[in-house]
């Protein structure tokens, strides 16, 4: 069974981060890209830079890969993030008690 994907976004990725990642499968060298979506431990990547020895593989991956967040270093971030919900025990919309 496929699990849901994480309602609120708590790490310190956004989408439209600049990040790279180090070679993995079939990558000789590491690569760099956009962020395009975030699971819970990793993320989608469409690479925007890579080596030149690794260009058949990076076209055989439609330009994608997901990588791991604990491997993957920001290099800029970007100006517009997505707002971030708070968590349902951190919003303060309760409305107070009526007295009469």
């Amino acid at each position: 069974m496929a699990k849901k994907e994480p309602l609120v976004n708590t790490s310190e990725f956004d989408i439209g981060d600049y990040v790279e990642a180090p070679a993995f499968a079939n990558f000789e060298h590491s690569f760099k890209g956009i962020i395009e979506k975030i699971y819970e431990h990793a993320l989608l990547v469409m690479i925007t830079e890579n080596d030149p020895a690794d260009d058949a593989t990076v076209v055989e991956y439609n330009r994608r890969a997901i990588t791991r967040m604990s491997e993957t270093k920001i290099l800029v971030k970007t100006e517009n993030p997505a707002p971030r919900e708070l968590p349902e025990e951190e919003t303060t919309d309760e409305k107070p008690e009526e007295t009469n």
